[in-house]
């Protein structure tokens, strides 16, 4: 059903039932929680080379502002930091603002 109307903010709503899913020990919700960090630093990632904000190292310190109902904490599954986990890898100066 996703296809007929694959808006961003259909898809979204989705998140709380496979974060809930997730945390119940449905392991085809984890897998998609899992898939979805990986996209959504891989996209930070490459906005973050694409400006330069890292620095030539990609050591350099930059602010970077979570922001978005899908990024809020859950009981076991917090998105945003799994993001910032990712991010961290490779932007080890990533400084997480959370509003």
């Amino acid at each position: 059903w996703t296809y007929a109307d694959p808006s961003w903010a259909r898809i979204a709503a989705l998140v709380p039932v496979v974060v809930s899913c997730a945390e119940a020990g449905d392991q085809v919700a984890n897998e998609i929680l899992l898939d979805a960090v990986q996209e959504l630093a891989s996209s930070v990632k490459a906005v973050v080379q694409r400006l330069g904000l890292c620095g030539q190292e990609g050591r350099d310190p930059f602010p970077l502002v979570m922001v978005g109902g899908v990024l809020e904490a859950n009981m076991r599954w917090d998105i945003g930091r799994e993001v910032i986990r990712c991010i961290s890898m490779d932007f080890p100066g990533v400084l997480p603002i959370l509003p």
